[in-house]
Protein backbone atom coordinates (compact mmCIF):
# COMPACT_ATOMS: atom_id res chain seq x y z
CA UNK A 1 0.00 0.00 0.00
CA UNK A 2 1.46 3.38 -0.98
CA UNK A 3 1.85 5.78 1.93
CA UNK A 4 1.79 9.56 1.74
CA UNK A 5 3.28 11.74 4.47
CA UNK A 6 2.18 15.33 4.79
CA UNK A 7 2.98 18.08 7.22
CA UNK A 8 0.17 19.22 9.46
CA UNK A 9 0.59 22.78 8.18
CA UNK A 10 1.28 23.97 4.64
CA UNK A 11 3.95 26.52 3.66
CA UNK A 12 1.65 29.37 4.67
CA UNK A 13 0.92 27.92 8.11
CA UNK A 14 -2.60 26.79 7.23
CA UNK A 15 -3.81 23.40 8.52
CA UNK A 16 -3.46 20.69 5.88
CA UNK A 17 -5.91 18.41 7.74
CA UNK A 18 -9.41 19.23 8.90
CA UNK A 19 -10.12 19.46 12.62
CA UNK A 20 -12.45 16.45 12.34
CA UNK A 21 -9.63 14.34 10.84
CA UNK A 22 -7.37 15.29 13.74
CA UNK A 23 -10.12 14.44 16.22
CA UNK A 24 -10.44 11.07 14.46
CA UNK A 25 -6.73 10.48 15.07
CA UNK A 26 -7.23 11.36 18.75
CA UNK A 27 -10.18 8.94 19.00
CA UNK A 28 -8.04 6.17 17.52
CA UNK A 29 -5.22 6.86 19.98
CA UNK A 30 -7.74 6.65 22.83
CA UNK A 31 -9.48 3.51 21.47
CA UNK A 32 -6.12 1.77 21.08
CA UNK A 33 -5.20 2.74 24.65
CA UNK A 34 -2.05 4.55 23.53
CA UNK A 35 -2.53 7.89 25.31
CA UNK A 36 -0.41 6.94 28.34
CA UNK A 37 2.38 5.52 26.16
CA UNK A 38 2.47 8.44 23.72
CA UNK A 39 2.06 11.20 26.29
CA UNK A 40 3.88 9.35 29.04
CA UNK A 41 4.66 12.54 30.99
CA UNK A 42 0.93 13.30 31.20
CA UNK A 43 -0.91 16.50 30.41
CA UNK A 44 -2.68 15.39 27.22
CA UNK A 45 -5.95 13.73 28.17
CA UNK A 46 -8.72 15.37 26.16
CA UNK A 47 -9.42 16.15 22.51
CA UNK A 48 -8.95 19.88 23.20
CA UNK A 49 -5.56 19.31 24.86
CA UNK A 50 -4.48 17.13 21.92
CA UNK A 51 -5.52 19.74 19.33
CA UNK A 52 -3.76 22.51 21.24
CA UNK A 53 -0.63 20.39 21.66
CA UNK A 54 -0.20 19.40 18.01
CA UNK A 55 -0.81 22.97 16.84
CA UNK A 56 2.10 24.28 18.93
CA UNK A 57 4.62 26.16 16.76
CA UNK A 58 7.55 24.33 18.40
CA UNK A 59 6.41 21.05 16.81
CA UNK A 60 6.75 19.90 13.22
CA UNK A 61 3.82 17.50 12.93
CA UNK A 62 3.39 15.00 10.10
CA UNK A 63 0.65 12.49 9.33
CA UNK A 64 1.24 9.30 7.35
CA UNK A 65 -1.83 8.06 5.47
CA UNK A 66 -2.86 5.33 3.07
CA UNK A 67 -2.71 7.13 -0.28
CA UNK A 68 -5.66 5.17 -1.69
CA UNK A 69 -8.12 5.59 1.18
CA UNK A 70 -6.74 8.63 3.03
CA UNK A 71 -6.91 6.64 6.29
CA UNK A 72 -4.34 7.97 8.81
CA UNK A 73 -1.71 5.37 9.70
CA UNK A 74 0.47 7.42 12.05
CA UNK A 75 0.95 10.83 13.57
CA UNK A 76 4.47 11.98 14.34
CA UNK A 77 6.30 15.14 15.21
CA UNK A 78 9.75 16.57 15.54
CA UNK A 79 10.89 18.73 18.44
CA UNK A 80 14.06 20.75 18.97
CA UNK A 81 14.64 20.86 15.22
CA UNK A 82 17.87 22.78 14.71
CA UNK A 83 21.47 22.39 13.60
CA UNK A 84 20.66 19.37 11.35
CA UNK A 85 19.01 17.28 14.08
CA UNK A 86 15.62 16.83 15.74
CA UNK A 87 13.91 14.62 18.29
CA UNK A 88 11.31 12.19 16.89
CA UNK A 89 7.95 11.37 18.52
CA UNK A 90 5.39 9.10 16.86
CA UNK A 91 2.28 7.02 17.25
CA UNK A 92 1.31 4.34 14.76
CA UNK A 93 -2.45 3.95 14.47
CA UNK A 94 -3.15 0.25 14.47
CA UNK A 95 -0.43 -2.37 14.69
CA UNK A 96 3.24 -1.36 14.17
CA UNK A 97 4.15 -1.23 10.50
CA UNK A 98 7.63 -1.03 9.06
CA UNK A 99 6.46 0.70 5.86
CA UNK A 100 4.84 3.54 7.83
CA UNK A 101 8.01 4.15 9.84
CA UNK A 102 10.18 4.03 6.73
CA UNK A 103 7.87 6.54 4.99
CA UNK A 104 8.19 8.94 7.93
CA UNK A 105 11.98 8.59 7.93
CA UNK A 106 12.14 9.23 4.17
CA UNK A 107 9.93 12.28 4.63
CA UNK A 108 12.05 13.78 7.40
CA UNK A 109 15.38 12.91 5.81
CA UNK A 110 14.13 14.36 2.51
CA UNK A 111 13.24 17.77 3.95
CA UNK A 112 15.39 20.59 2.59
CA UNK A 113 16.26 24.05 3.86
CA UNK A 114 15.75 27.12 1.64
CA UNK A 115 19.20 26.59 0.08
CA UNK A 116 18.36 23.00 -0.87
CA UNK A 117 20.58 21.36 1.76
CA UNK A 118 19.15 18.51 3.86
CA UNK A 119 17.50 19.84 7.02
CA UNK A 120 18.43 16.79 9.06
CA UNK A 121 21.51 14.61 9.30
CA UNK A 122 20.49 12.88 12.52
CA UNK A 123 17.15 12.10 14.14
CA UNK A 124 17.13 11.42 17.87
CA UNK A 125 14.89 9.60 20.29
CA UNK A 126 14.38 9.33 24.03
CA UNK A 127 12.06 6.44 24.82
CA UNK A 128 10.91 5.40 28.30
CA UNK A 129 12.57 2.11 29.14
CA UNK A 130 9.20 0.47 29.89
CA UNK A 131 7.93 0.98 26.31
CA UNK A 132 9.22 -2.30 24.86
CA UNK A 133 7.15 -2.09 21.66
CA UNK A 134 8.52 1.34 20.74
CA UNK A 135 12.08 0.22 21.46
CA UNK A 136 11.60 -2.81 19.20
CA UNK A 137 10.20 -0.64 16.39
CA UNK A 138 13.15 1.76 16.70
CA UNK A 139 15.62 -1.09 16.21
CA UNK A 140 13.67 -2.41 13.22
CA UNK A 141 13.63 1.08 11.70
CA UNK A 142 17.41 1.32 11.88
CA UNK A 143 17.90 3.47 14.97
CA UNK A 144 21.04 2.82 17.00
CA UNK A 145 20.60 2.61 20.77
CA UNK A 146 23.31 4.29 22.81
CA UNK A 147 22.12 3.38 26.30
CA UNK A 148 19.74 4.31 29.07
CA UNK A 149 19.89 7.38 31.26
CA UNK A 150 18.54 6.35 34.68
CA UNK A 151 15.46 8.25 35.91
CA UNK A 152 15.52 10.57 32.84
CA UNK A 153 11.82 10.28 31.94
CA UNK A 154 8.96 11.33 34.17
CA UNK A 155 5.89 9.15 33.81
CA UNK A 156 3.11 9.27 36.37
CA UNK A 157 1.56 6.32 34.49
CA UNK A 158 4.65 4.22 35.18
CA UNK A 159 4.87 5.22 38.83
CA UNK A 160 7.23 8.19 38.63
CA UNK A 161 10.67 8.36 37.07
CA UNK A 162 12.03 5.76 34.68
CA UNK A 163 15.03 5.32 32.42
CA UNK A 164 15.20 7.09 29.07
CA UNK A 165 16.68 5.02 26.23
CA UNK A 166 18.71 7.26 23.92
CA UNK A 167 18.82 6.35 20.22
CA UNK A 168 19.61 7.96 16.89
CA UNK A 169 19.08 7.49 13.16
CA UNK A 170 21.53 8.82 10.58
CA UNK A 171 19.78 10.12 7.49
CA UNK A 172 21.28 8.73 4.30
CA UNK A 173 23.57 11.23 2.67
CA UNK A 174 22.53 12.61 -0.70
CA UNK A 175 26.12 11.88 -1.76
CA UNK A 176 25.87 8.18 -0.85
Amino acid sequence: MPIVVQSLFDDRGRPALAREALLGIWRTIVEEQKVELLFYAGGINTPAEFLEFIAAPRLEVSVASDSATGRPLAIAWLTHASDASAFVHYCVLGPPRRDVGKALLRHWCGLRDPDGAPRFDVLLGVTPDFHAAALRVLRIMGFTTLGTIPRYCHSPFAGGRCGGVISYYECPSADA
